[in-house]
């Protein structure tokens, strides 16, 4: 072996680094201490303090993501687009073999893992080139892109006190990308060099030295670089125990000769020690802490409710990365995740929403013919046709046999026009601060997770997907009344029309979307209910789907692993156009004549999807909702049965949603929040 490069005094690691722990000198090694003593010493360790304070920082996901471009990545610790990455996250888990210093990471990549019994990330499978993110980790490297790093506080490598959950770090560049061996596996290891070698950095120990300046570093030395006899591949010597080829595709790789390497390795000093010389080609995609707020121009009405004016932004006092919770603007201190926060920030920003012009969100206005809903596509259900009964509406019914029905009012020029009609209900609700508001989902993957819409509730208090407060009608301003009065008059045309007993609303849910906001399946069947439910569209038209349940089709709940089988539904309805219809229909007939056991009737139920991965029902309703738009859904069981999405055109958009709560279902001390009587202007005549 040629002998080690010499290394500038203040740049060399004195002594080599085991790898993912922290070195000790002999006599810290000598001490035994028994393992669970050795834990709880770590869990109670008084963690150093950094010297800095982070550019940008969140105590939440979403937030993070929301507010920083570069880290669109709600789950994961890899952030790819388009085949590149563009951040990084460093948390809790970054698996054997990892080193993180001042200007110094290395880990591996994720994808391919699963969670063990001790809940750690283990490889379940090789992870290969052909992987997309092992590709986009090496597209940035050879594409010279910087790739953004976060550090999160359950990391316990770096082995300092970080102030918040998550915190961003610097842009770094790719150095190396390689393959070695992970327990049983194949696993993708990547080094990554701090771009901007002259600042100190922010996580080093407070006490610790200056970098070394520029004009003193050593850029020519690297580590040995060795060609594997096998495969003629060549690999860097990563590890102090000895070289070994990294090449997945050869039968030697992992090796040191011909054996496998020790359990524990210690990096090589030369490998940790070495820097890039700086290169000004090598320059991130994006701001590494953006500024949107300079951005955005409150005198543009287009603007205020563009996509981008409803994403995140980093406080520009406290740093923290916050989302867009209210309609009218980013408030700091507004944006926490409950006890975790500590942060108490005056700084808010309310935006000047100048009311969006029906001309700016809708293509066809002063241009639609007087029908519209003309032309229905095949592959869905076709409604029933009523050009008079509700003239100058164009009424269109959707039957589903044994569940409901769904009435559609389709809306004209002649109607929208007139004076308090849909068009002037849709520039005056943007006048004034309604309370609209974005809430928590109270069921996500990531905790904290956003509605993609926002909304306020008058009336009785609902609870749908999220939590809504809900304000009194004695607080609901004119048009809201007015809208009101729209839909009870549709809920009531489309009920008694059909036999079924009216119920009047007494609560009114007010969605609004900006650009790029919809809202995903979804049914509104609680308990608490009556059995219609509708809907005034205003502004953006948008597209809904109506589908069954996923267990109504399926005839079982999901599978909570793919080997596993889902439950099957004590009460089978048996659905049109259900899987299996017909053979669940007939076990089903049997079951009920007493010709068949209850086992026997599940597990020929079971055997029906033995083998088969359950599905999303396919799209039973497709309709498009225009501006002026109403939409009555009847029936006890078409909540329970079906689901149903909203997605608007990429424009400004409100739903107002009435709805029948029952008293016996509320507090009493909320059933006055209900109580409402419309005033002549207020009543709607259909016309």
């Amino acid at each position: 072996m040629a002998p080690r490069p010499t290394v500038n005094r203040r740049q060399a690691v004195e002594r080599p680094v085991r790898a993912s722990r922290i070195a000790k000198t002999k006599k810290e090694q000598a001490i035994k201490v028994p393992s669970d003593q050795l834990e709880a010493a770590v869990n109670n360790q008084v963690l150093e303090p950094v010297y800095g304070t982070p550019p940008a920082w969140s105590e939440g996901r979403q937030q993070l993501c929301d507010a920083i471009p570069w880290f669109r990545c709600t789950q994961g610790a890899m952030y790819h687009n388009e085949g590149f990455c563009y951040g990084f996250l460093i948390d809790a888990d970054g698996g054997t073999r990892t080193y993180i210093d001042e200007e110094i990471i290395i880990t591996r990549i994720g994808g391919c893992c699963t969670k063990d019994s001790g809940g750690n990330l283990t490889l379940e499978k090789n992870q290969d080139p052909d992987n997309a993110l092992v590709q986009s980790i090496i597209a940035s490297q050879n594409s010279k892109l910087a790739v953004g790093l976060v550090i999160g506080s359950k990391n316990k490598i770096l082995n300092r006190e970080l102030p918040h959950r998550y915190n961003i770090m610097d842009w770094f560049r790719v150095t190396n990308v390689w393959f070695e061996k992970i327990g049983q596996k194949h696993g993708v290891k990547v080094r990554f060099e701090k771009l901007n070698l002259a600042e100190k950095s922010w996580w080093a120990a407070k006490d610790s030295l200056p970098p070394v300046p520029l004009d003193e570093r050593d850029f020519e030395t690297k580590p040995e670089t060795l060609k594997c006899e096998r495969c003629s591949t060549e690999s860097v010597r990563l590890y102090e125990d000895g070289w070994m080829c990294l090449n997945p595709g050869c039968v030697d790789i992992w090796k040191i000769g011909n054996a496998s390497p020790p359990a524990e390795l210690t990096f090589n000093p030369d490998f940790l020690s070495f820097r890039s010389r700086p290169d000004p080609a090598i320059q991130p995609h994006y701001s590494l802490v953006p500024d949107l707020l300079s951005t955005l121009d409150e005198n543009a009405a287009d603007v205020s409710t563009s996509r981008i004016a409803w994403k995140g932004i980093v406080c520009p006092m406290c740093f923290k990365c916050i989302r867009r919770t209210f309609w009218q603007g980013w408030k700091c201190d507004d944006d926490s995740i409950g006890e975790e926060s500590t942060n108490s920030c005056p700084f808010q920003k309310l935006m000047n929403m100048n009311p969006v012009s029906l001309r700016v969100v809708l293509d066809h206005f002063e241009l639609a013919p007087i029908k519209r809903a003309i032309v229905f596509d095949r592959k869905f259900s076709i409604p029933e046709i009523d050009d008079n009964t509700f003239f100058p509406y164009r009424k269109l019914t959707y039957k589903l046999d044994g569940v409901g029905w769904i009435t559609h009012f389709v809306s004209n020029k002649a109607i929208n026009s007139r004076a308090n009609g849909p068009d002037d209900l849709f520039i005056n609700l943007q006048r004034g601060d309604l309370g609209l508001k974005r809430f928590r989902l109270q069921s996500s993957l990531v905790v904290g997770t956003l509605t993609s819409h926002f909304a306020v509730n008058y009336g009785m208090p609902y609870k749908y997907v999220v939590s809504v407060d809900s304000k009194g009608f004695d607080e609901a301003p004119n048009n809201m009344l007015q809208a009101l009065g729209r839909l009870s008059w549709a809920t009531e045309k489309a009920v008694v029309s059909s036999g079924d007993k009216y119920l009047p609303p007494n609560e009114l849910l007010m969605l609004g979307y900006f650009e790029e906001m919809k809202i995903g399946f979804h049914d509104d069947g609680e308990s608490s209910l009556g059995p219609s439910i509708a809907t005034l569209s205003l502004g953006a038209k948008a597209t809904m789907f109506v589908r069954m349940k996923y267990k109504y089709f399926n005839g079982s709940t999901r599978r909570a692993e793919p080997k596993q089988i889902g439950i099957l539904l004590q009460d089978d309805p048996v659905l049109k156009d259900c899987m299996f219809e017909n053979e669940r229909r007939t076990l089903k007939e049997e079951f009920d004549a007493g010709e068949i056991s209850q086992d026997e009737y599940d597990d020929s139920r079971r055997a029906l999807s033995m083998g088969r991965k359950g599905k999303e029902a396919p799209v039973t309703i497709k309709m498009e909702l225009h501006h002026g738009d109403l939409v009555v859904m009847h029936g006890e069981n078409l909540q329970k049965y079906y689901e149903h999405s909203v997605v608007p055109e990429n424009k400004l958009r409100f739903a107002l949603t009435a709805r029948y709560v029952k008293p016996d279902h509320i507090d009493t001390k909320e059933i006055q929040k209900g109580q409402f009587s419309l005033t002549p202007d207020q009543i709607y005549d259909g016309k």
